[in-house]
């Protein structure tokens, strides 16, 4: 009896020593957690507004005028298409912006009471976009973006003895960046800037050139379906 109480003493204490020592030991981290990217792939379509302003500057002196300098706001709506490799997203977008960048110059001729104008106007902007951006967070894309841009502008100038005006339509390049951020999975908020260069424009049946330019800040709510 005194055999099977010391083995049966012996065989608890060496348990007891065998779990302690398994407490003792580092327990294995288990796999790192991958970080995974919200969905950015599919069809969007967003409304824009923001603020713009031109630079139109003519081939030859317009004294008594300076070259216009036309701003104002603008809104307009976009839709486009992106795909996710990763976290790198590129894409297509189109967009359309009614716009009010518009400045309006007055000067006395000589010494006469005779008031000539110049006025000018951009109140049409429209662009077909690449984009490509990083994914800075799961949910906040940082992207650059290029392609062909469209603008439809109007200069006006008149005198006591003549009034004139010419609308033309423009098509150049356009180039910017911004910063979008997604959130509820499929909404949208970006804030971006776009630099529009459209060259030469030929403003009174050729009678006048001008290099016609335009910046962009605005900021778009858009949804992915």
């Amino acid at each position: 009896m005194k055999r099977i109480l010391l083995g049966t003493t012996m065989f608890a204490g060496l348990l007891l020593a065998g779990a302690a020592q398994a407490a003792d030991m580092p327990l294995k981290a288990g796999p790192r957690a991958e970080l995974v990217y919200s969905s950015w792939a599919g069809f969007y379509l967003g409304i824009h507004g923001g603020y713009g302003w031109g630079h139109v500057n003519f081939d030859e002196d317009i004294s008594p005028f300076n070259n216009p300098r036309p701003k104002g706001g603008l809104v307009g709506g976009h839709a486009g298409y992106l795909w996710q490799w990763s976290n790198w997203v590129g894409g297509l977008e189109i967009d359309y912006s009614a716009a009010s960048l518009k400045q309006d110059q007055s000067v006395l001729l000589g010494e006469t009471t005779v008031t000539a104008t110049l006025s000018s106007k951009i109140d049409a902007l429209g662009s077909a976009r690449a984009r490509l951006g990083w994914l800075w967070t799961p949910n906040l894309l940082a992207y650059g973006t290029a392609g062909v841009g469209w603008a439809r502008s109007k200069v006006t100038s008149t005198d006591a003895q003549d009034f004139a005006s010419s609308a033309e339509s423009s098509f150049g390049w356009v180039a910017g960046a911004g910063l979008e951020y997604q959130f509820a999975n499929n909404w949208r908020l970006r804030a971006e800037y776009l630099h529009y260069d459209f060259g030469t424009v030929s403003y009174f049946a050729g009678e006048d050139n001008a290099n016609l330019r335009v910046d962009v800040v605005r900021g778009a709510l858009s949804f992915k379906f």
